[in-house]
């Protein structure tokens, strides 16, 4: 007969073997998983002894939630481990710490990211106010709409501040007419190395041939409120004085979608894009050239369409809210992605090793840091968010719910126009589309950014723990999705080990979570573990929606 377990320790939490000692333990079998609400069990999870040859778990502890609020859904939590034939001495917890003191310092900022964020945000006000409502409709006419002349002078509403609140006035000339997009050149551009008509050119083919084809197939349509047929491109400087300090990178292009309802006062009442133009060094930003310039706005461009044609969809035709950031932003990333399938190498070399290097190279730099602390970071992050962590993390889970709920599962087409062609938004429009529950769905995404293409599990793919798309380890030492600079360093997951006397003290955010590893040798014990709130005893959190999701690997 085994021993009695220990008793608690005196003036402390019992130990994990003593709180869940009623609960039963999970078993599985190599390759099985499941997924598990703590609260539903005193926050336990035992784990049974292992047999001769022993056994290894991965444990993702995540947030399933996936309501967004304007400080992200955040709490604390403590993790223990114990073993029923370990002392009764109680493992020593790690100090309880605030959230997002031990991360702080790993997140990328990006001056871009946060300013497109911030764009999508107000769109979602502007939406949601009946007095600023849609842009009339133009009348339906048997005529062919009519771009406008080359040569074409026309002034614009730009955004002049960091929360478009306000807006200068710019002149520009139409300097390239294509079949679905007018490049405008600002008439008064730094005259160090200036646009020429043959970069708006390269621009507007790549936009015409290859950027509005994917797009539309993957998303649906824009709008054409202004009845012109084309999508109007303005190249000014005004967008390069969005950007006075380049420390956190700089602004290269953007859509507001405020400029396709009527209500704004600032309204330019069309499709349009803005983009930067070349410019000379200054004290605090480098110099940009017309070559570079080129270079980065092709996949801005095919990002912002993305937003333009989402904004047409859920506000413009459905009358809807626009899309939650988090997730139109992961659309915007996947269209990057897209672009880096299917155009040519031969359009983007030898600038670039590959295409994919140079319209998703971002997404998977994006996403290597985000899995370096996954922790840290929200999935659904709230206003004023938009780290590229989060971008990255937006970026992952767009894919793996598209590996795994659509038919094609590298384009996704069917599932990607579902997805964008909805009233719904965030994390009700996934569940709906995918029929699939987003807490469940969270910490089986995170299973798989680990386990992939790695070596823990049985060679057949697993249920949902597995990219189909990407080899995740693959992709990171593959030269041709890389920038030129330089390879990334190694697969950057790095899951905790927890044996039989552990302790952690950490952070929950929305959408996201921390990757463990319980490792039991030969015969080695049962562990036990349990997650509170903190050391006082307390329950998680309930608004956390929080999961454990368990995988035996070994």
């Amino acid at each position: 007969m085994p021993p009695p377990p220990p008793p608690p320790p005196p003036g402390g939490l019992p130990s994990p073997s003593v709180a869940c000692a009623s609960r039963p333990q999970t078993q599985l079998a190599v390759g099985e998983h499941v997924v598990l609400d703590p609260l539903a069990s005193g926050g336990c999870l035992r784990v049974p002894a292992a047999g001769a040859n022993g056994a290894q778990y991965l444990l993702v502890l995540a947030s399933g939630q996936g309501d967004r609020t304007s400080g992200g859904v955040q709490s604390t939590y403590l993790l223990r481990a114990s073993s029923p034939q370990s002392s009764s001495a109680s493992p020593s917890p790690w100090p309880d710490l605030a959230p997002g003191v031990e991360e702080a310092s790993s997140i990328r900022r990006s001056v871009a990211a946060e300013f497109d964020a911030t764009l999508r945000e107000r769109e979602r006000e502007l939406a949601a106010d009946p007095l600023l409502r849609l842009a009339p409709r133009p009348a339906p006419s048997s005529a062919a709409p009519a771009p406008p002349p080359l040569g074409d002078v026309k002034d614009f509403k730009v955004c002049s501040n960091l929360t478009c609140t306000s807006v200068v006035t710019v002149t520009a000339t139409a300097r390239y007419i294509g079949t679905k997009v007018a490049v405008y050149i600002d008439n008064v551009v730094p005259q160090n190395d200036p646009f020429q008509d043959s970069d708006a050119a390269e621009l507007g083919t790549s936009f015409d041939q290859f950027h509005y084809p994917i797009d539309t197939t993957a998303f649906g349509r824009e709008s054409d409120l202004d009845g012109n047929g084309v999508v109007i491109v303005l190249m000014t400087d005004a967008v390069n004085n969005l950007t006075p300090d380049c420390t956190n990178g700089r602004i290269v292009g953007y859509f507001f979608g405020g400029d396709l309802l009527s209500g704004p006062a600032n309204s330019n009442r069309a499709e349009i894009f803005f983009t930067l133009v070349p410019a000379p060094q200054t004290p605090t930003c480098s110099a940009i050239s017309r070559q570079t310039a080129v270079e980065n706005l092709k996949p801005t461009l095919i990002h912002e369409f993305q937003h333009m044609i989402s904004f047409n969809q859920h506000v413009l035709i459905r009358s809807g809210s626009s899309e939650e950031v988090w997730l139109n932003e992961g659309f915007s990333h996947f269209a990057e992605e897209l672009g880096g399938r299917l155009i040519p190498n031969s359009e983007c070399m030898p600038a670039f090793p590959s295409c994919r290097s140079q319209y998703a190279s971002g997404d998977l730099l994006n996403s290597y840091d985000y899995l370096k602390n996954t922790e840290a970071i929200f999935l659904v992050f709230p206003s004023g968010g938009g780290s590229l962590e989060e971008r990255g993390a937006g970026w992952l889970f767009v894919r793996w719910v598209l590996d795994h709920f659509a038919a094609d599962t590298i384009l996704a087409t069917a599932t990607t126009r579902a997805l964008v062609a909805t009233s719904l938004t965030g994390a009700d429009n996934v569940a709906a589309v995918t029929g699939a529950n987003f807490a469940t769905i969270v910490p089986q995404w995170l299973m798989a950014a680990y386990l992939d293409d790695g070596t823990d599990l049985p060679s057949e793919p697993t249920a949902r723990l597995r990219y189909k798309s990407w080899g995740l380890r693959g992709i990171w030492t593959n030269p041709l999705n890389q920038k030129p600079a330089g390879p990334f360093e190694g697969f950057p997951l790095t899951p905790q080990d927890i044996g039989g006397n552990f302790s952690r003290s950490g952070t929950l955010r929305g959408g996201s979570g921390r990757h463990f590893l319980i490792v039991q040798q030969g015969s080695g014990p049962a562990i036990d573990l349990q997650v509170l709130r903190s050391s006082a005893g307390a329950q998680l959190d309930a608004g956390l929606l929080a999961r454990f999701g368990l995988v035996r690997i070994r």
